[in-house]
């Protein structure tokens, strides 16, 4: 059995350590588990011109990627302009639409004013002509009945218009907001 002063090996402060000369296997050992390198001008050139090949190369992608990224951006820029533009040509043909809209309900209103003004007159000299009370009533009650009757077919008629008109005006504006909803589709999709 081996004492424990022999098991143990001894111990040396750094400063006697490098007074001895080391022994061949001692490099050995060390050169075989460290990797050393020799600094000779013909490395350092090469490792600059290995650097500086990097280097160029990592521009050169750098320079690659921010061309692409600008491009895309322009692309997005007349995407976004394009899509706008049609937004606004959906408004300009919206408001088009309501002008003349608004141009035929103009026409029907004079037009039925014109009616309710003839009609009046000619309801004027008919009350004119009248000879007895009972008459009077008779002319007047009809008069009546037919203007009710005018009126409820005139709203039909304007409800129904107003109706169409509204669909006509809200038709663009609803195209296009299909169509950017079907951009914003295809962009999550992708």
């Amino acid at each position: 059995m081996a004492t424990p002063a022999k098991a143990s090996a001894k111990r040396t402060s750094p400063s006697k350590a490098a007074a001895k000369p080391a022994k061949t296997s001692d490099v050995a050992i060390a050169a075989a588990g460290e990797r050393t390198w020799t600094m000779t001008e013909e490395t350092v050139k090469q490792t600059a011109q290995d650097f500086g090949a990097k280097a160029t190369e990592m521009l050169h992608d750098l320079s690659t990627k921010a061309k692409a990224a600008f491009e895309k951006t322009g692309e997005f820029s007349k995407e976004a302009t394009e899509f706008h533009k049609a937004n606004l040509e959906a408004v300009v043909e919206s408001g088009k639409l309501a002008a003349k809209g608004l141009q035929d309900v103009a026409q029907h209103g004079a037009e039925v004013g014109k009616a309710r003004w003839e009609a009046a007159t000619a309801h004027a000299k008919t009350l004119a002509a009248v000879t007895s009370p009972t008459e009077f009533m008779s002319v007047q009650g009809d008069y009546l009945r037919k203007q009710f009757d005018a009126a409820v077919a005139d709203f039909s008629k304007s409800t129904e218009f107003y109706m169409k008109l509204a669909g006509e005006i809200v038709a663009p504006v609803q195209n296009r907001y299909a169509a950017a909803a079907e951009q914003v589709k295809a962009r999550f999709a992708a």
